[in-house]
């Protein structure tokens, strides 16, 4: 009789594991342990929205429709990082977001920046150099249409304090600039040719120490974080809607950067 119940019991768990619909990303079989079938999922390595988005991969027969478009200015899920763990059907967008984990960047970065390790993890390495009698250096990413965006980086002074600037809504000579440099930070508004400074709060920057700079902008206000600390809280009579990103080195400034995201 407990052979014959047990096997009843076998056989309805595998039943109901049979008739699991896997999720959008999801695949899977109905594997056997000692109390009954289950269903073991893996994430598809492909799938749009489980992985970085492959160009064109939207097009293909097994990518579900509640994944974003792979090719429309990097709309990607929630949680890109963490690619174990992601489902395609928890979408936010994204403009832009990138780990440099397989070696490579689609920001316009000058020849002197890199990719390379930093204890175990691919980093964006930026050192100034002198262009013009002038030691700055520039890299650029995202469009000048891109509107009402967050975004959020870690980064590591190397070498010196001298800095790097954070450039947000950046269209011609306008936009915002969050400029850090040796132990300070300040808000400035402007472009590469003019800008003015807006605010500045001392701030104990240290070398090879890895900090998180957030930026936040509704309509005409402004937040500036750093670990999760407001630096700035700054309202704009005359705000700046829709501009790229850049990163600029001052000096013989040396920055590394590494998970940067930009989202709606």
């Amino acid at each position: 009789m407990i052979l014959i119940a047990y096997g009843i019991f076998i056989a309805t768990t595998y039943w109901n594991c049979s008739k699991t619909t896997p999720q959008a990303c999801e695949m899977g079989k109905c594997g056997f342990s000692p109390s009954g079938f289950s269903f073991v999922s893996d994430m598809k390595d492909n799938c749009c929205g489980n992985t970085l988005c492959e160009e064109d991969y939207e097009t293909s027969s097994d990518c579900p429709e509640d994944c974003p478009s792979c090719d429309d200015n990097s709309k990607l899920t929630v949680d890109s990082f963490s690619y174990q763990t992601q489902k395609c059907e928890n979408i936010a967008t994204h403009y832009f977001i990138e780990d440099f984990e397989e070696g490579k960047t689609s920001i316009d970065k000058k020849v002197n920046w890199k990719i390379m390790d930093d204890q175990g993890n691919k980093v964006l390495d930026c050192p100034g150099k002198e262009i013009g009698g002038v030691q700055n250096d520039w890299g650029n990413f995202g469009y000048a249409d891109w509107t009402n965006y967050k975004s959020e980086l870690r980064f590591k002074l190397v070498e010196n304090l001298e800095g790097f600037g954070f450039h947000f809504f950046s269209k011609e000579d306008q936009g915002y600039i969050v400029d850090i440099r040796e132990r300070k930070i300040t808000l400035k508004k402007g472009g590469q040719q003019s800008r003015v400074e807006v605010s500045l709060e001392p701030f104990d920057f240290k070398l090879d120490e890895w900090y998180v700079l957030k930026t936040e902008k509704t309509e005409n206000n402004i937040n500036i974080y750093i670990d999760d600390t407001q630096v700035f809280e700054y309202k704009d009579s005359q705000p700046v809607n829709t501009g790229q990103l850049r990163i600029e080195t001052f000096g013989d400034g040396h920055v590394r950067l590494d998970d940067i995201s930009i989202k709606k």
